[in-house]
């Protein structure tokens, strides 16, 4: 059979294929692939495509496949969608709205996620998901609270938020059975929580040190619940006591029947005998008998004041190494079950953050799927091989790993593509960007740069020479698609320089407050760019030192 022919028969089998396998296929898909894939070509796939595909994430997607799914597809029709203002889609939410009215084209969703929103920009948006009656659930962040109304969503039963403790807004939300909620502590008016009476399974991220107490209390209200999850936050916090847990659920959840937790302690006055009375504190029979509720403290010898107790099997994704090793850890399982700790009970850790350096894993990291690495001290050599599914990697810290470590970890990370980091740090990893195999490695796999402050603490990016910039246009050029930093620079000086970086879907710039010949750097940039929503790149600001462009022709 000629090659011609073969491949025409090859055609006319997959137009063969019933429309029930096209809708299971599409059912695996995310609706913004599906659409991509398989749009434009013949009327009984764009039906298809209209009548079974309504789940729609937007995560990470081009503005141009954005510009494109949007406008092939009725968004009425949707079920579910995803929007979000992180690196790679800076201003998606205001972009979105400014093109399709929440109240007016998504009054249908079933499921809406909105991440990364600025608190500025929350009340608005709540005020048009309010006719939103059909929405069963909702993730959102991040908001502050303080100037929002009350609202009912009576179809609501699943919230996801990040907020600051004025939570006032969703007492009305009287059909709410879930609730994850991260307190975020950038509001500074004080506030009581207030949480729906309602809900079964609550998962709070927070400080003990300052609302332990405060969450204690309205847990005694809360009756309901049958699930609850607690993960401590705080970088200091004093030991945990069990015996407060276990009369808090005897007297006041009676229905509750998981309990998980993630309690760090970092306290100089600790001793050991306060150890042995913590961990002692979670092995009353409530614990082990009644509820069979086992724990792990992780701790070492040569830091009893630091180390965390968490509940098993481990519950959450971010694990914090807060102990320098665990020769001195210790669990409540019982010895036959000491086997699953080793294949099941870490499975769900995929972010590992290291406030001490601990040298050697235990063996129940081996079963984890380690994608996130937060680096505040320096890597022990004995755990880059666990890193062979990381693929962000933030150091935040002075680290005194050599030119070799770094190359081997890149090699045995080739899934890595989101670095932050600061200039100064970036500069001794690469011997001041001169190590070719490095710089290799980094242009290889490097897909997000993000040029951090060197002091952890200050939130604000590093500020990068023109000259430095040169250095990373160079190396990163190649396959970087967002870059983040601060400069000093005037923008007809960096103009050029960024165009070189064909690859760029997302930039943020900060420009310090230095005199660099422009009182508005942003204003000066923005004169030869259009902010209008339909512009080929959306461009927009939080302030005058801050710019964010989504750029619109590259897919």
């Amino acid at each position: 059979m000629s090659e011609p022919k073969r491949f025409k028969r090859e055609s006319t089998l997959f137009e063969h294929l019933p429309n029930e396998l096209f809708v299971e296929i599409f059912g695996y898909l995310n609706g913004v692939d599906a659409v991509y894939a398989f749009s434009q070509l013949n009327i009984r796939f764009q039906c298809l495509l209209n009548y079974y595909v309504n789940n729609f994430d937007f995560k990470s997607v081009s503005k141009a496949k954005f510009n494109y799914i949007t406008q092939l597809h009725d968004i009425h029709r949707w079920r579910s969608l995803c929007l979000s203002n992180d690196d790679n889609t800076p201003g998606q939410i205001k972009y979105f709205s400014q093109l399709f009215p929440p109240n007016e084209y998504i009054h249908q969703l079933e499921s809406l996620t909105v991440l990364h929103m600025k608190p500025e920009n929350a009340q608005e948006f709540l005020l048009q998901i309010r006719s939103l009656n059909n929405l069963v659930s909702l993730s959102i962040g991040l908001i502050c609270g303080l100037n929002i109304q009350s609202m009912e969503l009576p179809s609501l039963k699943r919230l996801v938020l990040t907020s600051c403790k004025h939570t006032y807004w969703i007492k009305n939300f009287h059909c709410l059975k879930s609730l994850q909620y991260t307190i975020e502590y950038n509001c500074n008016h004080n506030q009581n929580l207030i949480f729906p009476i309602t809900l079964k399974y609550l998962k709070i991220f927070y400080e003990e040190g300052r609302d332990g107490n405060a969450l204690r209390t309205i847990l005694q209200q809360m009756s309901q619940l049958t699930r609850l999850a607690l993960y401590d936050n705080a970088r200091y916090s004093p030991m945990p006591n069990g015996k407060i847990w276990e009369e808090l659920i005897q007297s006041s959840l009676p229905l509750l029947n998981t309990f998980q937790f993630f309690f760090p302690f970092d306290q100089y006055l600790n001793i050991s005998s306060d150890l042995n009375q913590t961990i002692e504190s979670f092995s009353t029979p409530f614990y082990l008998f009644e509820k069979h509720w086992f724990i792990r403290c992780d701790r070492s010898s040569k830091s009893l004041f630091m180390g965390a107790i968490y509940s098993l099997p481990f519950a959450f994704s971010r694990m914090i190494i807060n102990t320098c090793s665990f020769d001195m850890s210790i669990s409540t399982l019982p010895i036959s079950d000491f086997d699953e700790i080793k294949s099941n009970y870490y499975t769900r850790v995929n972010t590992i953050v290291f406030n001490q350096e601990c040298k050697v894993p235990h063996v129940g990291f081996l079963s984890s799927n380690i994608v996130d690495l937060i680096l505040k001290v320096n890597l022990p050599t004995s755990w880059i091989y666990l890193l062979t599914k990381l693929r962000h990697l933030r150091i935040i810290a002075d680290m005194q790993m050599s030119s070799a470590d770094f190359i081997r970890l890149l090699e045995r990370a080739p899934n890595l593509q989101s670095l932050t980091i600061s200039i100064i740090q970036l500069k001794i990893l690469t011997d001041k960007f001169t190590n070719q195999i490095v710089c290799h490695q980094l242009s290889q796999q490097i897909q997000s740069l993000t040029i951090s402050h060197h002091y952890s603490d200050i939130p604000n990016l590093g500020i990068v020479s023109v000259r430095l910039l040169c250095s990373l246009v160079r190396i990163f050029s190649k396959k970087c698609q967002h870059l983040s930093l601060a400069l000093m620079a005037h923008p007809n000086t960096v103009r050029p320089i960024l165009r070189r970086m064909r690859q760029l879907r997302s930039l943020h710039i900060q420009w310090r407050h230095v005199y660099i010949g422009v009182d508005d750097p942003v204003a000066y940039w923005l004169q030869q760019q259009s902010t209008d929503p339909t512009a080929l790149d959306f461009v927009h600001t939080n302030d005058k030192n801050d710019l964010f462009v989504w750029f619109g022709n590259r897919f």
